[in-house]
Order: structure tokens, then C-alpha cells, then sequence
């Protein structure tokens, strides 16, 4: 290989990147992400808060166009998942990378050659729309059976310490001495 024909190849990939940007996958994808607050950009992009992404538009765009895309897909379709259509079945590496990063597991799989140590970063970045919250700040729904008369009494203390019952649980949690 010499070197006009390396330089010919660079131009061409060169042309292909620059109407790979123009392409209306990265624009959506981009806009969206960057409006979230998942990632930023010096291009002039129209942000898209609101807009509803198909996923195999932004895997695209992640890979032909912006790798960091596909680092951000999984916090980005765990934590905003009502904009995105995951289907398990078409996307089974995404859908295992959500799960992980759901159950907060350690050690997970790479997702597009993205190691999971990166996915797992994004998960827990605080977002620009605050009602959005992150993975480790998210409330976890239990269910126990307590006896009437306990029921009645946290509702009793709840309402003198003018709190709801579950912040008054929880602060009696924390002052529980563990072992």
C-alpha cells in the first residue's frame, strides 16, 4: 500500500463520516441524549427532550457515527425507558446490560465492545431534568405485613413528627446499630 492510495482512503473515509453526521439517526439520537443531559457537543444540534427513539437508529448512529452513543444507550434506556422501544427478543446484549445495571451487579457484559465498568458510570450521573433520579437513589418497593396496632402507631408517630410513614421508618432504620 502506498501512499496516495492511503490518502485516498482517508478522503473517503473522511466524505463517508461527514454524511454519516448529516444523517437524520445521529441528529435524533444526539439531540435527544445531549437535551438529557447524558452527553455533550460542540455541533450545532436541535435539542429533543420529548422525542421517542427506535433503538436500531441509535445503535446506528453509535456505531457509524458517535461511540459514546452506544457507552450512555444502557443508563440512557434504564433511566428514560418510555422513550425508547427495547424489545428483549431484537436486543437481547441491551436488554442484558439494563438488567445489569438495574440489579447494580458488580461485573456485567460489554455492550457493543463498550466495557461495563463505563455503562455502569452513567447510571448513577445526576441529569439536568431533576424528577429524573439515579439507579442508586431510586426507592425500592417492599411489601410487609404488620400488625393492625403497629400500622396505627407509625401512622400516629408519623403524623407528630410531621413526616410520612416511610421517612419515619427510614430514619429509624438508620439509627438501627448494625454488627
Amino acid at each position: 500500500m502506498n501512499k496516495e492510495s492511503l490518502i485516498q482512503q482517508i478522503k473517503e473515509k473522511a466524505k463517508q463520516d461527514m454524511k454519516n453526521r448529516r444523517d437524520r439517526r445521529f441528529f435524533d439520537a444526539m439531540g435527544f441524549l445531549v437535551a438529557k443531559g447524558f452527553l455533550r457537543t460542540n455541533l450545532n444540534i436541535p435539542l429533543l427532550p420529548n422525542k421517542r427513539l427506535q433503538l436500531n437508529d441509535v445503535i446506528w448512529a453509535g456505531i457509524n457515527v458517535e461511540p459514546r452513543i452506544l457507552e450512555v444507550l444502557p443508563a440512557a434506556v434504564l433511566r428514560l425507558g418510555k422513550h425508547f422501544d427495547l424489545n428483549p427478543q431484537m436486543h437481547p446484549s441491551l436488554a442484558r446490560s439494563v438488567d445489569q445495571l438495574r440489579k447494580r451487579e458488580q461485573n456485567g457484559d460489554a455492550f457493543y465492545g463498550m466495557p461495563y465498568e463505563k455503562l455502569k458510570v452513567w447510571a448513577d450521573i445526576p441529569l439536568q431534568d431533576k424528577r429524573v433520579k439515579p439507579v442508586a437513589k431510586k426507592k425500592v418497593l417492599k411489601t410487609f405485613r404488620l400488625d393492625p396496632k403497629a400500622v396505627e402507631r407509625l401512622s400516629m408517630a408519623a403524623v407528630a413528627k410531621n413526616c410520612t410513614e416511610t421517612e419515619l421508618l427510614e430514619t429509624l432504620l438508620s439509627q438501627v446499630k448494625l454488627p
